[in-house]
């Protein structure tokens, strides 16, 4: 059961994430491909530090497999993301190039 709620945890905290930047708009055209990709970039490392943030917030009030279980997943989920990201923000300045 704990290995069932610590994945649970893990797609809720990736998923949030994920509704909040498409909400918030953060992957949208840019005025150049430098600013576009230091947004996908300051995206992928502030995720990559809130991660780190939360797997140390679940390790001091949940048992180690919730961290275990995270930490897992969140390499490769947020390598995901990143490269998500990265290509949203070449496709959206590629359209904006040839509008």
């Amino acid at each position: 059961m704990d290995l069932f709620l610590a994945n649970v945890i893990t797609v809720f905290f990736f998923v949030s994430a994920y509704l909040l930047v498409k909400k918030y708009r953060l992957i949208r055209q840019r005025n150049s491909y430098l600013s576009a990709f230091s947004v996908a970039a300051g995206l992928a490392v502030g995720f990559l530090l809130l991660s780190f943030c939360f797997a140390l917030l679940l390790g001091v009030s949940l048992p180690d497999i919730y961290v275990k279980t995270f930490a897992c997943k969140a390499i490769f989920v947020w390598l995901i993301l990143a490269i998500n990201w990265l290509w949203q923000t070449v496709k959206q300045q590629s359209d904006r190039n040839y509008a």
